[in-house]
C-alpha cells in the first residue's frame, strides 16, 4: 500500500502542530516497514523525518493551509498515485484523489468560535471565512477523520459527521520531555541562542526568582489577559513572584499595556519564542505551568509540562479537562477569580505541587507516540 502523508504543518519554528507531524511520522516509520510512504513537507534546514528505506520525502514551498495548496495542490498529490492520502492538518486540496482520503482534525475553533481565533476584525473576517470554508469542506469530503481528542471528535459529531467516520487518536509525549524524580539541575538554558538582549535578561533572571510559566500564542482563545488579571490578584501576597510568558504573537503589546495598568511591568515578562531546550528549563524550575485556554483541540503543552514534573493549572473545559484529568488544578477559564484561586492554591501549598508533579509524570507516561502511530497504521489498513 502506498501512503502519502502531508506533513507541511511541520516548520523549523517549534509548534504543537509541528511536533504532532514530526513525532507521528517518525514513530510510524519505526513500526511499519511494509507499506510505502511518501511524506510531503516544506523545505527545511533539518534532516529527514524518517530515513527508513520505505520512506521518501518530497518538498513543496506552499503551506498546507495556503490558498495555493487548496486551489492547486491536488496536482502534486494526485501524481503520486497513493492508496491513502493523509493530511495532518484539517485542510484538503480541491480535487485531491486517492483510494482513501484522511485528515487530522485538530480543532474547530475557526468554525465554532471565530471570535476567539483572532482578535483583529479584518483578519477574523478573511481568515475566518476561508478557514471555516476549508475546514467544513475537508471534514465533509474526507473518507475518514482522525480527531486528536474525544472532545474534538464530539465537536465533529455535533456538525453531523457520522460517528463511524471519526476516530479519536490522541497525541503522545516525546521522551525528551520526561524528567526523572530527581531534583532539577541548576537553571540552564543550554546552547540555544536568544533573540535579543532583553530576552537574555529575562531568561537569566529566572534563575534567581520564583515564577509561574505560561506558553502559547496571544490569540484570544489562549485567554492570556484573564491570566494576567488573575496574577494581579495574587501578586500582592507574593512580591517576588513573576509570571513569564513564552510564545509568539502580534497581541503581546496588549499584555504589556495590561501589566503596566496593574503596576506589574517588571513582573509580567514576555520571553518571546523559546527553543524546546529553553522551555524544558522553564518547566523544570517554574512553580507551576498556567494554561487556562478557553478552548483547545488537544493541549499538548499540558502533557509536556506534566512529563517534565511541572504542576499544571488548566481549564475545566474542552479537551483540557480530558487530557489533564484529576492530575492538575482545573479552573473555569471565564472566571478570573477562579483562576486566581487556583494560582493561590499552587503558590501556598507545596504538598499539592509535589503531588501534582508526581501524578502528572504518571499521567503523561500513558500518552505515547508509539500507541498513536500504531493506531494510525491500523486505521490505514482498515480503510
Amino acid at each position: 500500500m502506498r501512503i502519502c502523508i502531508d506533513a507541511r504543518s511541520l516548520r523549523d519554528v517549534p509548534t504543537s502542530l509541528g511536533r504532532y507531524a514530526a513525532d507521528l511520522v517518525s514513530h510510524i516509520a519505526k513500526l511499519d516497514h511494509e507499506n510505502e510512504y511518501i511524506v510531503v513537507r516544506r523545505p527545511s534546514r533539518h534532516g529527514p523525518i524518517a530515513d527508513q528505506a520505505n520512506f521518501r520525502e518530497i518538498f513543496s514551498p506552499h503551506d498546507i493551509s495556503s490558498p495555493h495548496n487548496i486551489l492547486a495542490g491536488a496536482r502534486t498529490i494526485n501524481g503520486l498515485d497513493a492508496d491513502v492520502y493523509h493530511s495532518l492538518y484539517h485542510f484538503l486540496p480541491i480535487g485531491v484523489r486517492a483510494r482513501r482520503v484522511v485528515i487530522t482534525l485538530h480543532d474547530l475553533i475557526w468554525v465554532d468560535h471565530p471570535h476567539l481565533a483572532d482578535g483583529r476584525r479584518w483578519r477574523r473576517w478573511v481568515k475566518g471565512s476561508l478557514g471555516s470554508f476549508g475546514i467544513r469542506r475537508a471534514i465533509a469530503t474526507a473518507d475518514h477523520i482522525v480527531a486528536v481528542s474525544a472532545s474534538t471528535r464530539q465537536a465533529a459529531l455535533d456538525h453531523g459527521i457520522p460517528a463511524d467516520k471519526v476516530t479519536a487518536i490522541l497525541h503522545g509525549v516525546a521522551s525528551v520531555w520526561h524528567s526523572s524524580h530527581a531534583e532539577p539541575a541548576p537553571f540552564d538554558l543550554g546552547s540555544s541562542t536568544v533573540q535579543d538582549q532583553a530576552q537574555q535578561d529575562i531568561l537569566n533572571g529566572l534563575a534567581e526568582r520564583p515564577f509561574a510559566f505560561g506558553l502559547g500564542n496571544s490569540l484570544p482563545y489562549k485567554n492570556l489577559p484573564r491570566l494576567v488579571r488573575a496574577f494581579a490578584q495574587v501578586a500582592p501576597d507574593h512580591p517576588d513572584l513573576a509570571l513569564v510568558f513564552a510564545g509568539r504573537g502580534e497581541g503581546n503589546p496588549a499584555l504589556v499595556r495590561l501589566a503596566h495598568q496593574f503596576g506589574l511591568s517588571d513582573r509580567v515578562l514576555l520571553a518571546g519564542q523559546l527553543s524546546d531546550e529553553q522551555i524544558r528549563a522553564c518547566f523544570a524550575h517554574a512553580l507551576f505551568f498556567a494554561f487556562p485556554s478557553l478552548i483547545e483541540g488537544f493541549g499538548l503543552p499540558v502533557l509536556e509540562a506534566m512529563a517534565s514534573g511541572c504542576p499544571v493549572l488548566t481549564s475545566n473545559c474542552s479537551s483540557l479537562a480530558e487530557i489533564a484529568g484529576e492530575d492538575a488544578v482545573l479552573v473555569d477559564p471565564l472566571d478570573t477569580a477562579a483562576i486566581a484561586t487556583g494560582m493561590q492554591r499552587l503558590l501556598t501549598d507545596s504538598a499539592l505541587r509535589q503531588r501534582l508533579s508526581h501524578q502528572g509524570r504518571q499521567r503523561a507516561a500513558a500518552f505515547t507516540w508509539e500507541d498513536a502511530a500504531q493506531r494510525t497504521i491500523q486505521l490505514y489498513k482498515q480503510l
